[in-house]
């Protein structure tokens, strides 16, 4: 991919957006009344094809520069998602969560 110094800051910016979005929304399905199905749904029809997409540009900026530090970066919150495709929810946050929808349901 040929792009411009300038070309390819624009793009690690939004890739660096679009990655701070997501790991923001992950902590939010983690932190939040969602059942492990939820959860799991959730990673399959919005984190994974992220995750697809942002990989596969990240490859490609980084053919130039694979040392640079904003590559690195952008590499290891991509892996702190890949990490979270496979998160299991501990017994605590399935109580809240239970508690929380069961708490809803009855006001």
């Amino acid at each position: 991919m040929d792009l411009t110094t300038t070309e390819t800051d624009y793009l690690l910016d939004l890739l660096t957006t679009k990655l701070f979005e997501l790991l923001s929304r992950v902590t939010r399905w983690q932190t939040h009344s969602l059942s492990q199905a939820q959860y799991d749904q959730q990673v399959e029809e919005t984190l994974q094809p992220n995750l697809t997409i942002l990989q596969g540009l990240l490859e490609k900026l980084s053919a130039d520069q694979p040392d640079a530090p904003q590559v690195i970066a952008l590499q290891q919150g991509l892996d702190k998602l890949q990490t979270a495709t496979t998160y299991q929810l501990t017994t605590t946050q399935l109580a809240q969560a239970n508690a929380h929808r069961f708490n809803r349901h009855h006001r």
